[in-house]
């Protein structure tokens, strides 16, 4: 990569309800044009969901056309993708592939080989589509993108058809954690679906772009630990009310702060859980801050996870992290160091850990939590990364 700055296409598709992927996106555009890189986006978003979309899920010619005029128009050096579905679609590797220009997709799910995208059916760990005979066909017989027949059909329809054409093999991946690079490569030896060479490691930036406050020392905190997600089963959020049930009797135990919407809404209002407040969503400044004056985050996950954004935005802060001790959620804590494991799913293991949290935070070095964050998720050595990843793209460079 020759040049000093380039001229790059960031391309996603929102969700219905907005994510961690929505705020990596606009983290990346940030720190991109902060390095003085002309940035330009194309953006969607989902209405109506999978059947609805029907074939432009599979390959969106509105998608094709656009994506195409806009790498003309702004003479594009790089298409990097954040999220193709549903109605970006694959064809937008298509329209940058038309053109000559390179293509890096950050893989925030596990999509590439389960429809759902994160492992996870029936409250436990799942990994049938990858392993299993049918491949992709288990999803759409346990229905497991929206516990839906028919859109389960059509997701699953997306990527087996674009396994067929190879897309692919030669569309530059980025994956978040090691954890998510080797469970990767190991699905991709039963199924080859992309070009290892091409597989690239780098993290998402975590607090990006905004004046950190001071670390408050523990006995400033107040008493309260912040669920930060969408609530939703996947999260974890029964484990956490029901851990806090197991609590409830006891005089010293935190409030729980609920921040995030979703389609467990109403079932946390029904519960009535003493020191249970739902916040609903706050804008990211306003959320960091709240990390920053708790004894703690929590992040109970019962999947994988592709990147744990909020435990490392809580170590960012300096805040201890209960987190359930499975895959990307589990391996950003280092127990008795900068949080505490407990195991997935379990409301018993969650009540005893947080418990256990004061003797923790009454030796921890919240400083250091926050300094060994931010060398690891740091925004200036996360733009390094990717310009490397760009020049070795460019370039024609396998991965390392």
């Amino acid at each position: 990569m020759e040049k000093t700055s380039c001229n790059i296409l960031l391309v996603h598709c929102h969700y219905r309800l907005p994510g961690g992927e929505d705020a990596v996106f606009v983290d990346e555009r940030a720190l991109l044009e902060k390095h003085g890189h002309k940035v330009f986006t194309y953006e969607r978003a989902n209405e109506g969901g999978a059947l609805a979309m029907g074939l432009e899920a599979v390959f969106s010619w509105k998608t094709w056309r656009e994506v195409r005029a806009l790498i003309r128009q702004h003479q594009i050096d790089i298409v990097h993708v954040h999220n193709t579905l549903l109605t970006v679609s694959p064809s937008v590797f298509w329209a940058a592939r038309s053109l000559g220009v390179p293509v890096v997709q950050t893989l925030h799910n596990f999509r590439l080989f389960c429809p759902n995208g994160v492992l996870l059916r029936d409250g436990r760990v799942c990994e049938d589509c990858p392993r299993r005979r049918g491949g992709l066909w288990q999803a759409v017989r346990h229905r497991c993108y929206r516990y839906s027949l028919a859109q389960s059909a059509v997701c699953a329809f997306v990527y087996a058809f674009h396994r067929l054409l190879g897309t692919y093999r030669w569309v530059n991946l980025i994956t978040l954690t090691d954890f998510d690079k080797q469970k990767l490569l190991e699905f991709n030896t039963r199924r080859r679906v992309f070009d290892p060479k091409r597989l690239f490691v780098r993290p998402n930036t975590a607090a990006s772009g905004e004046a950190l406050p001071p670390v408050l020392p523990w006995s400033q905190r107040k008493n309260q630990i912040v669920f930060a997600g969408r609530l939703e089963e996947l999260k974890g959020l029964r484990t956490a009310v029901e851990g806090w049930k197991l609590l409830a009797h006891d005089p010293d135990a935190p409030e729980l702060l609920l921040v995030g919407a979703g389609p467990l809404d109403d079932w946390v209002r029904q519960q009535a859980v003493p020191k249970v407040r739902l916040l609903g969503l706050l804008p990211r400044g306003e959320l960091h801050a709240l990390f920053a004056q708790s004894r703690g985050v929590l992040a109970p996950s019962l999947c994988y996870e592709s990147f744990a954004l909020v435990p490392a935005e809580a170590h960012v802060m300096g805040t201890l992290v209960l987190a359930s001790d499975l895959g990307n959620v589990g391996a950003m804590v280092r127990p008795g160091v900068d949080g505490l494991r407990f195991v997935p799913g379990d409301p018993a293991a969650l009540a005893a850990a947080v418990r256990a949290l004061p003797d923790l935070g009454q030796t921890a070095d919240l400083d250091a939590i926050r300094t060994a964050a931010l060398a690891a998720f740091g925004p200036e050595d996360n733009y390094r990364r990717l310009m490397e990843i760009y020049r070795a793209v460019l370039d024609g460079t396998p991965a390392p």
